[in-house]
């Protein structure tokens, strides 16, 4: 098993709360560009298909993500570690569903155009997901929580609708 880390070496709550935040953006920037060189390349390349992006882009997340695991599991039989192989299988399932999704997205934004389909995509998941958390798996309970969670969806709903209806293909 892997080592105990000992209380007094443990990062205290506000570093990790520093720490989240911090992974939270960086996380969030990365999603938010990693369409912009398909985009750039679909441009570039008006006479493609705007699919013809989506091969590589998923082959470099797939080869990239499995380095990645490759590299934790090595480290991990170094060490002794068990390495929790059964994780693996929805990841990998998970990245399928996410490929297909991409290939949706850019297929929406060529025919709706950048504005609006990229919107669409960016919001449309995060919507379905936190109505997901709240009818399904009841996540979100209390009424403070529940008032600033139907605000945040209804300011995002909005600003859907009004890019949606204002956006230029």
């Amino acid at each position: 098993p892997p080592p105990v880390v000992p209380a007094e070496r443990q990062p205290s709550r506000a570093g990790r709360r520093a720490t989240g935040i911090a992974l939270a953006i960086a996380g969030g920037g990365l999603c938010g560009v990693q369409t912009v060189p398909a985009t750039l390349y679909n441009h570039a390349h008006p006479g493609l298909s705007a699919t013809s992006v989506v091969l590589p882009q998923c082959l470099g997340v797939w080869a990239a993500s499995s380095a990645i695991y490759l590299i934790y599991a090595s480290v991990c039989k170094a060490k002794g570690w068990k390495v929790p192989h059964a994780a693996i299988r929805p990841a990998y399932t998970s990245g399928v569903i996410w490929a297909i999704g991409f290939l949706l997205m850019v297929l929406g934004i060529r025919d709706l155009g950048y504005s609006v389909g990229y919107v669409l995509d960016a919001a449309g998941p995060i919507m379905v997901s936190s109505l997901l958390s709240l009818i399904v798996f009841r996540e979100i309970t209390g009424s403070s929580q529940l008032v600033l969670y139907f605000f945040g969806f209804s300011l995002q709903l909005c600003g859907v609708l009004l890019i949606a209806a204002n956006g230029h293909a």
